[in-house]
């Protein structure tokens, strides 16, 4: 390792950081933009149902963000690992342990899918027990079982995009997304309102269009892997050749993963929840206001990616001051970003809703309070940058517990008393959902700190 003092002098922290900011946004800029087309996806689909009508906003809201969301983050935190350990593999020189990683992760991918598929498809029985109406349940249950269908399309789509991630392809992914995006306007408008002959579906032809795009989706990234010349240098076509142990250490990292990203689904998941027992239009507007802040959240996540890649390329090294500056380099970008984009968001929230709807009571019913969902996806978008961050550090549980804590012992229980006790209704969940983001943050910024002591 290099001397200390000579790590950290001016020259070496100048020179260090603009390297870091450019490569943060090369690296950045395709992740951000695939998943903005990811967001895109649901933003369209939320618009063009939200002016169909507010019952099937309200249903499609409820089957996304109580099961749907929870089933696709939970099987990518399971995968969490793969970005980390292809670029860990890739900063050491290492390219065909980087296929390796692809290769051994696709069975293990079909049946993390299987299994969630299993277990989400009772659906209106799950919500039921949640304390949803019986017309809700059921309209709702029909719409995440055509949902469900499309869940292990998406999840071989994340893991060839992660494996692209790791090796500096994430443009891949962007351009696949942009055809994504074109089709899903193309199949909601004949599907939802029943253009040229088609049948009149409603929220279902939209649950019916993600579906058919998350299959094309994935044959696409796993084709790219499979067929492209510019990653046959890591060996994806040759089998990985190792035995289930040999590769605990990522899975124990995606274990990890899915139980933190699992806390926080549950925890934004319950808001639905909470949402539909003040009544179907609360409902749909809390499915509105996620839309808008949608864009800014698939940034960080990007930022979060792109973070973890330059942390792990620099762990790998051994290079532990520069790691911490990795990891430093990153958050500090994202809250510039971010912060630029909520200070739009707030100044324009009334346009921005009325993208979404053509409902004035929901509209009516969000702007009082702007400000708080809006510096709630500041501080959210910041702590999932700093989950990331902590994985490239090859961090396996406290980001979980800290996740875990902050949503389930604060968000949730604060996000309940003001919401129903206090009285507060949406305002009381956006209020708590602030509180919880927050704590998570303040946590993970403390163990990100701790790490980078050890680096002196």
């Amino acid at each position: 390792m290099t001397d200390t003092a000579d790590q950290i002098s001016f020259t070496w922290l100048r020179e260090r950081l603009k390297r870091h900011f450019s490569e943060l946004a090369r690296l950045a800029a395709p992740a951000v933009a695939m998943r903005i087309g990811i967001m895109g996806l649901g933003m369209v689909d939320t618009a063009m149902v939200g002016h169909y009508a507010t019952e099937h906003l309200a249903w499609l809201n409820l089957a996304n963000q109580s099961v749907i969301m929870f089933a696709l983050v939970v099987g990518l935190g399971l995968l969490g690992g793969i970005t980390v350990y292809v670029a860990n593999a890739v900063g050491e020189g290492n390219n065909r342990e980087a296929g390796r990683v692809w290769r051994r992760n696709l069975p293990f991918t079909a049946a993390i899918g299987a299994l969630i598929l299993m277990v989400i498809w009772p659906a209106e029985y799950w919500l039921t027990l949640l304390g949803q109406t019986s017309e809700k349940a059921h309209e709702s249950g029909q719409l995440i079982r055509i949902l469900a269908l499309g869940v292990p399309a998406h999840l071989l789509f994340v893991c060839s995009t992660m494996f692209l991630e790791g090796v500096k392809r994430a443009d891949v992914g962007f351009y696949l997304m942009v055809g994504a995006n074109v089709l899903n306007v193309i199949f909601n408008y004949f599907l939802i309102f029943g253009h040229s002959g088609m049948p009149e579906m409603g929220a279902a032809g939209s649950a019916w269009s993600s579906t058919i795009i998350r299959w094309c989706l994935a044959i696409g990234a796993f084709l790219y892997v499979w067929y492209s010349p510019s990653v046959r240098g890591y060996g994806t076509r040759k089998p990985h050749g190792q035995k289930w142990g040999e590769w605990s250490a990522q899975r124990q990292m995606g274990y990890a993963s899915a139980v933190s990203l699992a806390a926080e689904v549950l925890a934004f998941s319950a808001l639905a929840v909470f949402a539909g027992w003040l009544g179907t239009v609360p409902l749909a507007a809390h499915g509105v206001v996620y839309q808008v802040l949608g864009v800014p959240l698939m940034i960080s996540i990007g930022i979060g990616v792109a973070s973890s890649v330059r942390v792990g390329i620099a762990f790998s090294r051994r290079d532990q001051a520069d790691t911490a500056l990795a990891g430093l380099a990153g958050v500090l970008l994202n809250f510039l970003i971010v912060g630029v984009l909520a200070a739009g968001i707030y100044m324009f929230t009334a346009d921005l809703l009325a993208i979404f709807t053509k409902d004035e009571r929901i509209i009516i019913l969000l702007l009082p309070f702007a400000l708080t969902y809006t510096l709630g996806m500041v501080f959210d978008a910041s702590q999932m940058v700093m989950t990331m961050v902590l994985r490239g550090f090859k961090e396996t549980w406290w980001p979980t517990v800290l996740q875990g804590f902050s949503f389930a012992f604060v968000m949730l229980p604060a996000c309940y008393i003001l919401a129903f006790p206090v009285g507060h209704g949406l305002q009381g969940l956006m209020e708590g959902m602030l509180i919880g983001v927050v704590v998570s943050w303040m946590l993970q910024m403390g163990r990100f700190y701790q790490l980078a002591r050890r680096t002196r």
